[in-house]
């Protein structure tokens, strides 16, 4: 696909600006972020594509809160095989009641760059994905993560972004079939002490 190309040529340029090589091997406390949550703002802008797939309707632009939890799965025979997955967890648009859970594809730590900490996550084609309840968001990120840590112990983290490319699905109508454009993410770790604020239909899944 020519969007897939597009992306990966954003991506390796991106890390080339940063001037960052895979580390992945010698990481230490690489599940660090296991079991952690993240309150995140995701931005986003673009072009709505009308149904015929040809009529480009204008641009549009918005931002919405969610959440995110990292799980982490070592693999003791191969550690580099060990992934982590990043399920998001988004807010109905018209009940604030609802919740809906998405969990990514696993995202193999050698492609998380940074020696003693994860730094920077190259997501490469794996997608995160946003729903609420009325359009799909599919978000491919490359993001920074800041980490302070004492040894193993995680005090704060945040997410920042780098590159980010929108794929966006509309239902019909004015709005169009779909949109596609750049997005950004970024925001802050859920202290454990806070995590009893995140909803309960994000925390309550099996695994998590």
């Amino acid at each position: 696909m020519k969007q897939t190309r597009i992306l990966g040529t954003v991506i390796a340029v991106a890390l080339m600006l940063f001037g960052i090589a895979p580390m992945a091997s010698p990481q230490t406390n690489v599940d660090i972020l296991d079991g952690q949550w993240f309150k995140v703002k995701l931005s986003l802008k673009g072009y709505r594509i009308a149904d015929d797939n040809e009529t480009v309707l204008g641009k549009g632009a918005g931002s919405a809160s969610a959440y995110l939890y990292f799980a982490y799965t070592e693999d003791i025979e191969n550690h580099d095989a060990s992934t982590y997955t990043i399920k998001t967890c988004m807010q109905d648009d018209m009940d604030d009641n609802t919740w809906y859970k998405n969990t990514s594809a696993p995202i193999s730590i050698a492609d998380i760059y940074g020696v003693t900490y994860p730094q920077v996550w190259d997501l490469k084609q794996i997608s995160l994905t946003f729903s609420n309840g009325a359009d799909t968001f599919t978000v491919y990120p490359t993001f920074y993560m800041k980490i302070n840590a004492n040894g193993s112990e995680l005090k704060t983290a945040t997410i920042n972004n780098i590159v980010c490319t929108l794929f966006a699905d509309l239902p019909g109508g004015a709005d169009g079939k779909y949109a596609t454009g750049s997005c950004s993410l970024s925001g802050p770790l859920v202290p454990l002490a806070k995590q009893g604020t995140i909803p309960a239909d994000c925390r309550l899944d099996d695994g998590f």
